[in-house]
């Protein structure tokens, strides 16, 4: 009964993000996907992994500065432009050494939607392969993996996808399978035929990249988590978070003192929205709201500044009160 379980949480996911069920694999978070990605691969020292400045979480920057002690791999760093990224400066850091590009479909701190897609065709143009890292992705905007074009997408469970925590998946292309090689080897990694063990295979799909011991309540949760958020229908729910990250914006950029950093254009802004308030800390401020009106944002370190995340659960009274909040603050 849990493999059968198992079976469809990852054909539910599958669907949620655009894939096929035999390209998802069931994982313990983002980190531990893009790990995954990061490990298989065949580098040599010399091959170049390219990274948006300033833009990424560091599990999308440890893996490779990891390899570039132990390997030779060469990190190179695109520059980011008003906290967001362009197709264009991809385009001209790619070279004959670069094997892959990681990115974020949105910048956790800065909230800004990257341009997934336009790197994705640069990538499978010059040969080299995307990994992207999904945590700020699905649950919040209507993703499609096979529309994208990437290679890898890594997913959190516990976020926008409305998981409990220890939960995530990882697709991989039918194209770039073999290029992966799993490197942690368990009951759930090969295929169970009755041959002897020394002879065995491993799947012939990405649940070669699981291990065992999930814990199949967790995942099951996840999966209904994903069929609810699919039953309101996932347009509905990004055109409602857009809905009420337009009405905090539109707060809170009118408070003197306060500084919106995510984007402001529709195709770049997401249900994330980072903000700073002039003279207050934004530790100290995380506190204070907390404190004072039970309200649970969170501060990004670079820039130094609160980040609300705004979901389709939230109430325009929330909303507003947040602002009320942040005004108080900054008066004081």
């Amino acid at each position: 009964a849990a493999f059968d379980e198992l079976d469809r949480v990852r054909a539910t996911l599958a669907r949620f993000i655009g894939a096929d069920a035999d390209e998802v694999a069931l994982t313990q978070s983002c980190s531990n996907g893009m790990a995954v990605v990061a490990a298989g691969l065949d580098w040599r020292p010399g091959d170049e992994v390219l990274v948006s400045e300033e833009l990424e979480h560091m599990s999308g920057l440890l893996p490779w500065y990891d390899l570039e002690r132990r390997r030779g791999v060469v990190v190179r760093t695109v520059p980011a432009r008003e906290g967001a990224a362009k197709a264009e400066d991809f385009e001209g850091a790619i070279t004959d050494r670069t094997k892959l590009i990681c990115m974020s479909h949105v910048s956790y701190n800065t909230g800004a939607r990257l341009p997934v897609a336009d790197v994705a065709q640069l990538a499978r143009e010059r040969d080299a392969f995307l990994l992207v890292d999904g945590a700020q992705g699905p649950g919040h905007i209507a993703t499609d993996v096979h529309a994208l074009g990437c290679h890898f997408y890594s997913c959190a469970g516990q976020k926008w996808m409305l998981g409990p925590d220890g939960t995530g998946a990882l697709y991989v292309a039918h194209d770039a399978l073999d290029a992966v090689a799993p490197r942690l080897f368990g009951y759930s990694t090969i295929v169970h035929d009755g041959s002897p063990l020394e002879q065995f295979r491993v799947h012939d799909n990405a649940r070669r990249f699981e291990v065992a011991g999930t814990h199949v309540p967790s995942l099951s949760a996840l999966g209904r988590s994903v069929e609810a958020l699919q039953t309101l229908g996932m347009k509905q729910v990004e055109s409602r978070i857009q809905q009420l990250v337009q009405r905090l914006r539109t707060a809170i950029a009118r408070i003197a003192g306060v500084q919106v950093i995510t984007p402001d254009d529709a195709e770049l802004s997401s249900g994330l929205v980072v903000f700073r308030i002039d003279g207050v800390d934004a530790e100290e401020a995380v506190a204070a709201l907390w404190e004072r009106h039970r309200i649970v944002i969170r501060w990004v370190p670079s820039p130094r500044a609160l980040r609300a995340s705004v979901h389709v659960f939230n109430t325009e009274e929330e909303v507003d009160l947040l602002g009320e909040a942040v005004a108080e603050l900054a008066r004081a």
